[in-house]
C-alpha cells in the first residue's frame, strides 16, 4: 500500500512539474507579430474593399489563438499609408472580437498604389512594440503595381532589416506584377507558390482572382501561420506524457 502511495505521489509530482514547465514556457514565450498590409487603392473599389476587410475580420476572429502571444497590426495603403491597428495583443475571446470589429470597420480611401509607404509604415509600427518578440510575419495584399519599384524594394529591405522574418503575398486579380512580387517582395526567397507552403522558411505567394477569393485565401494563410504557434515544445510534451503514464500505472495497480 505504501509503495502504491509513493508511485502515485511520484506520478502526480511528475505531471505537476510537466504542466508547470509548459505553463512557464508559454508564459515566457515572446510575442508573434502578425502584420497585415491591405491595398485600398482606387482599383480595389469600395465594394471589393468591403469584402476584403470582412474576410480578414472573420479570419482573425476565427483563427488567431487565444494565448496572449499574438500581436496584430494592420496597415492600409493607397497614395499614402496608415497604421490603422497598432500592436494589438490578443489575450482572450473578447479582445479578439474587438480586434475583428476594428478591422471590419476600416474605412476606404482610394487613390494610388504606394508600396513604399506601406512597407515603411509597417516597419515603424512593428518597431513600436513594447513586447519581447520572437517572430515577426507580414502579409501583403495588393491588386496593382507600384509607381516606383526601386524605392519599394528598398523599403521592403528595410522592413526585413528591422527584424521581419517572413513576407507573404496575395496578388489580387490580373493587374499585379507577379514576377516582381514573387522575386523582389516575397521573403525569404525563392517564393513558394504551391500548397502546402514551406512556412516560415520561405515567403509564399497566392494569386487570387478577386476580393472574394482573397477572403478564402487569407483564412488559409492565417491557418498556415498560426497552426504551430500553440503546440508545446517536445520536452514539455514528453514530461506530460510520462506523468500521465505514471498515474495510469498506479491506478491499474491499485485496481488489481
Amino acid at each position: 500500500m505504501r509503495k502504491i502511495r509513493k508511485l502515485t505521489l511520484a506520478a502526480s509530482m511528475a505531471a505537476t512539474f510537466a504542466l508547470s514547465a509548459f505553463a512557464s514556457s508559454s508564459a515566457n514565450a515572446g510575442a508573434i507579430q502578425l502584420g497585415f498590409i491591405l491595398d485600398e487603392s482606387g482599383s480595389i473599389g469600395s465594394s471589393n474593399w468591403n469584402i476584403i476587410r470582412a474576410g480578414l475580420s472573420n479570419a482573425v476572429n476565427n483563427l488567431i489563438p487565444l494565448n496572449s502571444n499574438y500581436e496584430i497590426s494592420v496597415v492600409t495603403f493607397s497614395s499614402s499609408a496608415t497604421a490603422d491597428i497598432q500592436n494589438f495583443l490578443v489575450t482572450d475571446a473578447a479582445s479578439r472580437t474587438t480586434l475583428a470589429n476594428s478591422i471590419a470597420g476600416l474605412s476606404y480611401a482610394g487613390g494610388g498604389t504606394n508600396f513604399t509607404a506601406a512597407f515603411d509604415t509597417m516597419r515603424t509600427t512593428l518597431a513600436a512594440s513594447t513586447l519581447s518578440v520572437d517572430f515577426s510575419y507580414v502579409n501583403f495584399a495588393t491588386d496593382g503595381v507600384t509607381s516606383n519599384e526601386a524605392t519599394a524594394i528598398t523599403a521592403r529591405n528595410n522592413l526585413i532589416a528591422a527584424g521581419v522574418d517572413n513576407i507573404s503575398i496575395e496578388g489580387i486579380g490580373s493587374g499585379v506584377d507577379t514576377a516582381y512580387l514573387q522575386n523582389s517582395i516575397c521573403y525569404p526567397g525563392p517564393c513558394d507558390t504551391s500548397s502546402p507552403y514551406n512556412f516560415p522558411t520561405q515567403g509564399f505567394y497566392i494569386g487570387v482572382a478577386n476580393a472574394t477569393a482573397y477572403a478564402a485565401a487569407i483564412e488559409n494563410k492565417i491557418r498556415t501561420v498560426t497552426q504551430g504557434g500553440t503546440v508545446p515544445e517536445p520536452e514539455s510534451l514528453a514530461l506530460i506524457g510520462l506523468g500521465a503514464l505514471g498515474m495510469g500505472m498506479s491506478r491499474r495497480r491499485k485496481a488489481a
